[in-house]
C-alpha cells in the first residue's frame, strides 16, 4: 500500500497532463482521425482490394478514369487505370514514413546541438548558434528543393534532406530551455557530487525539457507531411510509380481531371488537409496539457 501511495505521488504531472489532455476534444479528435490513417498504412495489404501499381484490365482494355459509381473500386481509377484507394492506402504509409524519419532525423539533431550550445556555452554556443542563422538565411523550401534537385530524388534521400535542413527551431529551443535549467538547484548538486557533463545533459537537463520539445516535434512532423506533398507535386520529392499524397495530386494538373474526375485527386488532398489538422489539433492538445502553469 506504502508503494502504492509512493508511486502515485511519484508522477502526479504526467496524471494530469493526461486528463487536461482528454478535455481537449479536437486533440482527441485529431488522435483518433492518426490513428485511423496509422492502421490503415499499417494493414494496406489487407485493406486494398487491388495492386496499387498495376492497372485493372478488362480484358485487353484498361479501365482508364473510371469513377467509382461506374467501377468495381471504391474511389474509381486514376489516368493509368490504377485503383485509386489502394493507392491512396499505400500512400499513406509513405507520407507517414516520410514525415516521422524526418522529424526524427531532425528532433535529434537539434536536441543535441542545442543542448551543447545551452549548456556550455562560450566559443560553442558562438559556433552552433551562427550555423543556425546561416541555415535559417535560406527559404527552408527553396533549400530543400536545391539539394533534392542535386541528388536523385528517392523516398530516402528527401527523408534525410528535410531532417538535415529543419534542426535549427529545435536547436534554439532546446538551448532556450536548457539555460534556464542549468540554473536549477538539482543541476548544481549534480555538479558538486562530481558527476559528468554528459550525465548531466542527458540524465538530468533534457528529461525536464522535454515537454516543449515533443510539442516542437508534433508541429515539426505536420510541416514535414505537407513539405513532401508539395515536393512529390513538384517532381523533386517521391517518384512514381511509388504512391504518395502528393505525388498522386499531379493528376490535378490537367484541367480536365480537374473539373470533371474529382476522384481522382481530392481523396488524396483531402487526407493531407485531414493529416495536418489532425496533427496540429494534437500539438496544440500536448502543449495546453503539458503546461506546467496549468497544473492548480
Amino acid at each position: 500500500m506504502a508503494k502504492t501511495k509512493f508511486k502515485q505521488r511519484q508522477n502526479p504531472f504526467k496524471s494530469d497532463a493526461w486528463k487536461r489532455f482528454r478535455k481537449n476534444k479536437l486533440a482527441l479528435v485529431g488522435s483518433a482521425v492518426i490513428i485511423i490513417m496509422v492502421l490503415a498504412a499499417i494493414f494496406a495489404p489487407i485493406l486494398s482490394q487491388n495492386d496499387p501499381y498495376i492497372s485493372l484490365r478488362d480484358g485487353t482494355k484498361i479501365l482508364k478514369n473510371m469513377s467509382p459509381v461506374d467501377s468495381h473500386t471504391i474511389l474509381g481509377t486514376d489516368s493509368l487505370g490504377r485503383d485509386e484507394f489502394s493507392r491512396l492506402v499505400y500512400a499513406a504509409r509513405v507520407s507517414m514514413s516520410v514525415g516521422l524519419v524526418a522529424v526524427g532525423i531532425s528532433t535529434i539533431i537539434g536536441i543535441v546541438l542545442g543542448a551543447i550550445s545551452g549548456y556550455f556555452g562560450g566559443v560553442a554556443d558562438m559556433v552552433i548558434m551562427r550555423c543556425v542563422d546561416v541555415v535559417n538565411c535560406f527559404p527552408v523550401m527553396f533549400l530543400i528543393i536545391i539539394i533534392a534537385t542535386i541528388l536523385k530524388p528517392s523516398i530516402y534521400n528527401i527523408m534525410i534532406i528535410m531532417g538535415l535542413c529543419n534542426w535549427t527551431g529545435t536547436a534554439r529551443l532546446v538551448r532556450g530551455e536548457i539555460l534556464r535549467v542549468r540554473e536549477m538547484e538539482y543541476v548544481h548538486a549534480a555538479v558538486s557530487l562530481g558527476a559528468s557533463d554528459f550525465r548531466i545533459i542527458f540524465s538530468h537537463v533534457i528529461p525536464n525539457v522535454m515537454a516543449p520539445i515533443i510539442v516542437e516535434a508534433t508541429m515539426q512532423m505536420a510541416r514535414a507531411i505537407l513539405t513532401e506533398a508539395s515536393l512529390s507535386y513538384l517532381g523533386v520529392g517521391v517518384q512514381l510509380p511509388t504512391a504518395s499524397w502528393g505525388n498522386m495530386l499531379i493528376e490535378a494538373n490537367n484541367l480536365a481531371t480537374l473539373t470533371g474526375r474529382p476522384w481522382q485527386w481530392v481523396p488524396a488532398g483531402a487526407c493531407i488537409f485531414l493529416a495536418v489538422l489532425s496533427i496540429n489539433f494534437i500539438g496544440d492538445g500536448l502543449r495546453d496539457a503539458l503546461d506546467a502553469k496549468q497544473k492548480k
